[in-house]
């Protein structure tokens, strides 16, 4: 009998979870709507937003991002002087999940360039900040045809020690990310995530009314996270393979990192990365965390200008 009761209050508890962390999403999705148009890929529909006119420079957000990284000053600064083109990756924002063991770098990048390649985009500038780094540089050391130079905000290039946070570690095996990530969702409130998402400007704080715009919760539904979660625990291997070819880059280069980033440290990422392409420009901003993509869009402007030249 008492295992009975146990087993019922268990199973009410997970179904409690599940619509709890159902609603959550909802909610996220009802609060931040789709901003943009979507595009089929081999049946997958990419959602991307597209502005401005010129030379095509495409945007690539970091992990938990979505589009409206950029939507909140990029994309109407950059628009002035070009076509500007942001991509939710897969399982951000509204492109949806792909497969189980998560999207890596090579198909993201096939599916960036078929979708660019959709929309009579045959070349063009890439920006990416953080996780979107690693991809711009995936893309550009296997279709040279396609970049034309790139921005790399943050960006993670090269190998680094040690693992990736254990809150990732745990949220990319299966039936355990899942069962946590709703329960966090059903359970924790908005100002925990607001906080926590906040933590990516310290030591700065994030600028006046970026987390409104961007809807954080949108990064934090469970089946979001878990995919995020998911690509980072899988690309160590992918930038250690990669950078075997850094060698081979030829394009224009530009870089800009915090030198307080924790997340992605300048020493360990672009400070050993130029010594691979040299011809690279290393721009470290002084006493600046993560948060580069947000507070440093003055170098950003300057960096995308040089590129271009």
């Amino acid at each position: 009998m008492v295992w009975a009761v146990l087993a019922l209050a268990v199973a009410c508890g997970a179904l409690l979870t599940v619509i709890r962390a159902n609603r959550f999403t909802e909610k996220a999705e009802h609060d931040t709507p789709p901003v943009g148009q979507f595009i089929d890929v081999d049946g997958i529909p990419i959602h991307y937003i597209k502005q401005g006119s010129g030379p095509v420079l495409i945007m690539i957000h970091g992990a938990g991002g979505h589009v409206k990284d950029f939507t909140f000053d990029h994309v109407a600064r950059f628009a002035k002087n070009f076509t500007v083109i942001a991509f939710d990756r897969p399982g951000h924002g509204y492109t949806p999940v792909l497969d189980r063991p998560g999207a890596n770098l090579d198909r993201q990048s096939q599916l960036i360039i078929q979708a660019a390649l959709k929309l009579d985009i045959k070349h063009a500038y890439v920006l990416g900040f953080s996780y979107g780094g690693a991809l711009a540089l995936h893309m550009a050391t296997h279709c040279k045809d396609f970049v034309k130079g790139l921005v790399l905000v943050s960006a993670v290039s090269m190998p680094w020690p040690g693992k990736i946070h254990l809150n990732y570690r745990a949220m990319s095996k299966p039936f355990i990310g899942p069962a946590l990530m709703a329960f966090s969702t059903a359970f924790f409130g908005d100002s925990y995530f607001r906080t926590t998402y906040a933590t990516v400007f310290k030591p700065h704080k994030a600028p006046d009314g970026y987390l409104d715009h961007v809807g954080v919760n949108m990064s934090v539904r469970f089946r979001s996270f878990v995919e995020n979660a998911r690509q980072l625990n899988s690309l160590y291997p992918q930038v250690i393979e990669q950078s075997k070819l850094y060698p081979m880059l030829d394009i224009p280069i530009e870089l800009i990192h915090g030198a307080a980033d924790t997340s992605v440290p300048s020493d360990i990422h672009a400070q050993e990365f130029i010594k691979i392409v040299p011809h690279a420009n290393l721009v470290v901003v002084d006493g600046m965390g993560h948060g580069t993509h947000q507070l440093a869009i003055t170098q950003i402007e300057a960096a995308v200008n040089a590129m271009r030249q």
